[in-house]
């Protein structure tokens, strides 16, 4: 039983959102500490050898399953079988996510600011009324930053966890 538990407590830890099962013909042998080690619980109710529940199915998954059902045991065994089955879920399909974003490195940066220094801005000066100056200045700038930071796109599922990034995608 211990070696039962502090496998689950390795893999509780390693894997954190891990859920256990342990099933199996357990004879003389009381499941309480597995069940309170691991907050687990015990799902069958009825005898599944003569009068006594030998077979034990012990997990924290209960509330995804429906009650277990006996059935006739299989060929010369004296053992009840389990059908344990999962509560049916429908699952809705939800479409990719495309997320756009201008990636900024110090290289593109510094190159954008070369330009912006380097500009005669002629189409801004030699105008003298304002809106359309600011209209010239604002088409301008818009163009050079499109130009130097050219639009990406990355797509993300909405079942992805949150530090699931496109780097580790492209990686795997």
């Amino acid at each position: 039983m211990e070696h039962i538990i502090n496998t689950c407590d390795i893999l509780k830890i390693r894997y954190p959102s891990a859920k256990f099962v342990i099933c199996g013909d357990f004879n003389e042998i009381n499941t309480e500490e597995l069940e309170n080690a691991l907050s687990l619980s015990q799902v069958i109710d009825f005898p599944t050898h003569n009068q006594t529940v030998l077979d034990e199915i012990v997990t924290d998954l209960s509330n995804q399953y429906l009650p277990p059902q006996p059935l006739p045991p299989v060929g010369k065994s004296t053992h009840l079988s389990i059908l344990w089955t999962p509560i049916p879920t429908t699952t809705h399909h939800q479409p990719p996510i495309i997320r756009k974003y201008r990636p900024t490195p110090d290289s593109l940066i510094r190159g954008f600011g070369q330009w912006l220094v380097h500009y005669p801005w002629v189409e801004v000066l030699t105008v003298s009324e304002v809106d359309i100056k600011w209209e010239n200045y604002s088409t301008t700038i818009t163009q050079a930053y499109h130009h130097f930071f050219p639009e990406k796109s990355t797509t993300v599922h909405p079942s992805d966890m949150p530090w699931i990034t496109t780097r580790i995608k492209k990686t795997h």
